[in-house]
């Protein structure tokens, strides 16, 4: 080790015990760490196993995966001495280091912690870690190509040099054995398989490429603000590392500074990838550098990240976002705490663990220099690109089932293919539905005629958006609705005789997820949500769009809002970031009356669907088990029961239609 690091096995141990004891609590680790609660589990399984390998235990297998990436740093004979200056601070506070969880500190060295003690403790390691400051799930689609990151996180990521980012769309935990929409006829949801919603992805190939990197603030620790700068990572996809990225010296590097990436230093990544990908990044003030020496360290903590996820997965217990952040929050933190016992060499400046799905991967591929932000000693703007060909955005055949009186028919698949939930509506005795074709992101429209044929799709003008469409019936038209690319929101009318109309933008409208159409008292209503999370309204009386009026109820959404007319009102239910379904009314005026929660066991992790028919509301969820439930209201809600007896399995939001008398639902499957 002597050519890796100028410290000695005593120097380490010392610094070592001073973390533990909670006496290096303004450097680094100690800012991230606090003081633990159920947080740092994985730092102290390491250290636990250390121990209980030192006095002649055999590691537990999480144990084995964390002592084996520690010992990419040091030697076997030195982490077993990790251990006893764990047991040792044990021992002499009494209750445990402070930066180690109960427990672990209140083990014996004959009882291990293992899988099977994590997966009891992980809910509240999920909580604690989306919690944080400087862990976020960002929704690619609410993202406006080109907008610069949350400022409150990047000032998180700057008081520990440390942050994680999930792209993609988060699903609340489950409630009880892990159902959702239960009431009468919801089912256990059965474990394997991977988490719910997760839908398997032909590979595709992505190719990242560093461009530069511009020095907001300089790390300067030699005095003069002149920093030698260099960046490494280590990239996945689904698995274990792939491989480990290190780029050459930037020297005297200064603030106000853009420094440009180079050669063979461009290529961060260029392998296949199925349907997440996930990036440990460091950027390094280089004190003495030119060694590799964390090259096999951040290998095995992904490797080990990689394992952890895997088995946490199988179980399908949390879903894919939430543990992938706080895995990587955890496996973070031993990092850190290594790199602080170390830290007489490189320093780390900041170090980011970023994963980005599918949907954020696909529109990296239409973005211009996006960028990722690196606050730590010093604050460095990374802008990359995605340099290979389009990525496919993720596609889901789609399926409708229809229920014709008490009864739901076999889900009946179409040969097309969607990258959003479709729309349905009724008009003129034929079925119409509208989705977006995958390889261009085309607004493509069908329909279902009285012979129950649908017809060849066609395109709606030359419409293309990342968001589902909206449709209704109001004026004798379909009435039809979209967000552009860029978040603007513009609608359409539609007759058989007359075709589509030009398109027509909503002046100063911005559409975070898309819009929701509905038809009420001869209008049109829609409702969108903004890139500040707050709710319009707006209503179109067949001539003129009256003004945007904003919500007057204190919901906050991450999905559309379903509309349905019922019994002299119209109805809204949305999703709540709980997952909880929340329900509310309009007899006409702007005004919505809060409804509640139908049923408090209710939970979905996307948006609902509601239908009119047979004189009931009918509201469709996509339960945490993947599949699709339904219930009706005529003055109480029903119990839930699954769609075609659970045969209807949805990758997201469903939509329905009364047709004919009959009630359809169609989704992606």
């Amino acid at each position: 080790m002597s050519d890796r690091v100028e410290s000695t096995e005593q120097d380490r141990l010392e610094r070592l015990g001073s973390m533990l004891a909670g006496q290096r609590a303004q450097g680094r680790a100690g800012r991230l760490l606090g003081r633990a609660t159920c947080g740092n589990v994985l730092l102290g399984a390491m250290l636990h196993g250390a121990d209980r390998e030192r006095q002649g235990q055999t590691p537990t297998n999480l144990e084995q995966l964390l002592l084996d990436a520690l010992k990419t740093a040091v030697s076997e004979e030195e982490a077993q001495q990790w251990g006893r200056v764990y047991r040792e601070t044990v021992a002499a506070q009494g209750g445990g280091p402070q930066l180690v969880p109960q427990t672990i500190s209140s083990r014996p060295v004959e009882q291990g912690y293992g899988f099977e003690d994590l997966r009891k403790d992980f809910p509240e390691l999920v909580a604690e870690a989306l919690a944080a400051p400087n862990v976020q799930i960002v929704d690619p689609h609410a993202l406006t190509p080109g907008e610069p990151e949350d400022p409150a996180f990047i000032e998180a990521m700057g008081q520990a040099g440390f942050a994680v980012t999930a792209y993609g769309r988060s699903e609340p935990a489950p409630t009880e054995q892990g159902t959702a929409a239960k009431g009468g006829g919801g089912q256990d949801r059965e474990g394997g398989g991977g988490p719910a919603g997760t839908v398997a992805a032909l590979p595709f190939r992505v190719r990242l490429e560093l461009d530069n990197f511009y020095v907001a603030r300089a790390v300067g620790d030699q005095g003069g603000g002149r920093d030698e700068i260099y960046w490494t990572a280590a990239v996945g996809t689904g698995g274990e590392a792939r491989n480990v990225y290190y780029s050459q010296e930037f020297g005297a590097v200064q603030k106000g500074q853009t420094r440009h990436f180079t050669g063979a230093d461009r290529q961060l990544f260029d392998a296949t990838v199925g349907d997440y990908l996930g990036l440990s990044i460091q950027v390094w003030e280089a004190d003495q550098s030119g060694d590799k020496w964390w090259n096999g360290l951040v290998k095995a903590l992904n490797d080990a990240a990689a394992a952890i996820d895997r088995v946490l997965l199988y179980e399908g217990f949390i879903g894919v976002l939430p543990t992938w952040a706080t895995t990587a929050f955890e496996i973070g933190k031993i990092f850190l705490s290594i790199i602080e016992v170390f830290r007489n060499h490189d320093d780390l400046s900041c170090q980011r663990q970023i994963l980005l799905d599918r949907h954020h991967l696909a529109a990296l591929t239409h973005w211009q220099n996006p960028q990722w932000h690196f606050n730590g000693d010093g604050h460095h703007v990374l802008t990359f690109n995605s340099t290979g060909g389009p990525v496919p955005f993720p596609a889901g055949t789609l399926e409708y089932a229809l229920r014709t009186g008490d009864t739901w028919g076999t889900p009946l698949a179409l040969p097309w293919q969607s990258m959003t939930p479709p729309a349905l509506a009724s008009y003129n005795n034929k079925l119409y539905a509208l989705f977006v074709r995958p390889t261009d992101k085309a607004v493509m429209w069908t329909r279902l005629d009285s012979n129950n044929q649908w017809s060849p799709p066609q395109r709606v003008g030359y419409d293309i958006t990342n968001s589902a469409p909206a449709v209704t019936v109001a004026h004798g038209k379909l009435c039809y609705a979209v967000a552009g690319l860029s978040g603007g929101l513009f609608w359409r009318t539609f007759t058989e005789a007359a075709g589509w109309s030009a398109v027509s933008p909503f002046p100063h409208y911005v559409s975070l997820y898309g819009p929701t159409l509905g038809t009420f008292a001869n209008r049109v209503w829609v409702t969108n949500v903004n890139h500040e999370g707050t709710i319009y309204l707006t209503t179109y009386n067949g001539t003129e769009w009256s003004i945007p009026y904003e919500d007057n109820l204190p919901w906050q959404v991450t999905d559309p809002i379903a509309f349905a007319p019922y019994n002299g009102h119209i109805w809204r239910i949305a999703r709540g970031l709980n997952g909880k379904i929340y329900t509310s009314s309009s007899a006409g005026d702007i005004n919505w009356t809060d409804r509640g929660i139908p049923n408090t066991t209710w939970t979905t992790g996307n948006a609902p669907a509601l239908a009119a028919h047979d004189n009931k509301m009918w509201i469709f969820m996509r339960g945490l088990d993947s599949t699709l439930y339904a219930a009706s209201y005529n003055g109480t809600w029903s119990a839930t029961h699954q769609v075609t007896g659970g045969a209807a399995k949805p990758m997201d939001a469903p939509a329905a239609a009364s047709h004919n008398n009959k009630l359809y639902v169609m989704y992606r499957r």
